[in-house]
């Protein structure tokens, strides 16, 4: 026979092509041992969302409520209960201070007879009292001592009085006739007057029985501690 025809090889080489195409692609697609799926047409198929596990949160559980702590009431500052007594300045009058719980009694004497019960009251170390008749006695009081000044009849005295622990101290017999005020001082000795309506000066006392006599009849002496009001 003779040549071929150029149609026929062209044809006969496509079909080899087709052949080897073949061949190559089902190798590729099972010779490496990974499968993949065949895409058919149609719409691109949508992911499923995968929803994540809700986080657990912890489960608390409240601690026993803490009892109230108490409120605390501030310490009361201490007030002193003390009693001062000595001369004015110039030696012209006896003067007492007796202060307790933030209340003050102050007495004024010359021995004879001018006087003056005073009282009011005692707050950060100062003391001020006043009389009936409106005499006044203003102080600075300390630990041990007391300093201010006072007025006794339109006169203004000072004084610089010590402390006096008993049987020093301030001392007063009231009735309905007379009243008796004494100020025994930290040496023993004692000023006071007796004023029944005509002032003279006060019978002897005996601070620790806080008894008197007057004209033979017994009375009783009580110690003013600061807080007493009359």
């Amino acid at each position: 026979m003779g040549r071929r025809s150029p149609l026929v090889t062209l044809a006969a080489t496509a079909v080899g092509l087709v052949v080897l195409l073949t061949v190559n692609s089902t190798v590729n697609s099972t010779g490496n041992g990974n499968t993949y799926p065949t895409h058919t047409g149609g719409s691109t198929p949508t992911p499923t969302a995968t929803t994540p596990a809700p986080a657990t949160v912890p489960t608390v559980t409240p601690s026993a409520t803490p009892s109230a702590t108490p409120a605390t009431t501030p310490a009361t500052p201490n007030r002193p209960t003390a009693v001062y007594a000595g001369k004015t300045t110039e030696r012209e009058a006896t003067v007492a201070i007796a202060v307790k719980n933030g209340r003050a009694v102050a007495y004024v004497c010359d021995g004879r007879r001018l006087e003056a019960w005073l009282t009011g009251t005692f707050r950060d170390n100062q003391v001020a009292v006043r009389s009936r008749t409106g005499e006044r006695l203003i102080a600075a009081v300390a630990a041990k001592s007391a300093t201010g000044f006072l007025t006794l009849r339109g006169r203004t005295l000072r004084f610089a009085i010590n402390v006096a622990g008993p049987p020093a101290g301030l001392y007063r017999s009231a009735s309905k006739s007379r009243t008796i005020g004494w100020i025994v001082l930290p040496d023993g000795s004692q000023v006071g007057v007796d004023n029944d309506g005509t002032p003279a000066p006060a019978p002897r006392l005996d601070p620790a029985r806080g008894v008197a006599s007057v004209g033979g009849v017994r009375v009783t002496a009580q110690s003013i501690t600061g807080d007493e009001t009359f």
